[in-house]
């Protein structure tokens, strides 16, 4: 397809030179209530919510404290608050709407702190058993430099629950949420913001470039090469490859 070559080559001219989507995410949030409601991309959606779930249930309901970075709306920091015992959940985010509308889809609980930052900053978070970012990795520069990163909150013996949106059925997913036409268009966009980015030497910014995927294929290395053990991966099939590693 004509969107994915496009895509790929704008990751080649790209280079090392990392995404930088802070601005954009700082003044919005990702409405994934929106997203879901489009008939066909629901059902992926729900496997996602189901899977995770799960993977709360089997590997963090034990856990007395959790760590979310970039919990968006709170879809699953109100899994994590419902599936697990823990009696701390922080939940960091950039976007101060969807800090809010955490607060609003967990109510009113003392086991729930929300803090407003970026997650390459230094907030003093510490470590936890278990630590959670889920549809977030993407968007944090490039995925093995934020999995390394959130590998040091994870305490001894703790798991990471996480998700990668791959490149092989991320452009099917905008297809069929904007259109062929719309998502080309968007493509295109940052196949030539690629180009101004690599002229300027990674000084420009733009909203075009605040996504790196990884192919299918490279998540199960990609894992192992910065964690200990890998103990679930999504079935290659689905939309969004959820995981569960240990440290």
């Amino acid at each position: 397809m004509l969107a994915e070559l496009m895509a790929r080559t704008g990751n080649r001219i790209l280079g090392e030179i990392p995404p930088n989507g802070k601005d954009y995410w700082a003044s919005r949030f990702w409405d994934r209530d929106a997203a879901e409601a489009h008939p066909s991309i629901r059902p992926h959606y729900d496997v996602q919510t189901e899977e995770v779930a799960n993977l709360f249930r089997t590997y963090g309901g034990n856990a007395d404290r959790v760590l979310e970075f970039c919990c968006g709306t709170g879809l699953f920091t109100k899994q994590a608050h419902d599936l697990t015992k823990a009696l701390e959940i922080i939940a960091l985010d950039i976007s101060a709407q969807g800090l809010e509308r955490t607060r609003r889809r967990v109510g009113e609980t003392t086991r729930l702190k929300t803090i407003h930052g970026d997650f390459w900053a230094d907030h003093n978070l510490g470590t936890a058993p278990l630590v959670v970012c889920m549809d977030a990795i993407h968007h944090l520069g490039h995925p093995k430099a934020a999995l390394e990163r959130l590998k040091t909150f994870i305490a001894p013996g703790g798991t990471l629950i996480g998700s990668l949106w791959t490149l092989d059925n991320f452009h099917e997913l905008q297809r069929y949420r904007y259109g062929r036409i719309a998502h080309l268009s968007q493509t295109a966009k940052f196949l030539g913001s690629a180009v101004a980015i690599r002229a300027t030497g990674g000084r420009l910014r733009s909203d075009y470039y605040r996504t790196r995927l990884v192919e299918n294929r490279q998540v199960e290395p990609l894992l192992h090469q910065v964690f200990g053990e890998v103990l679930f991966i999504s079935p290659k099939k689905h939309h969004f490859t959820a995981f569960a590693v240990r440290a």
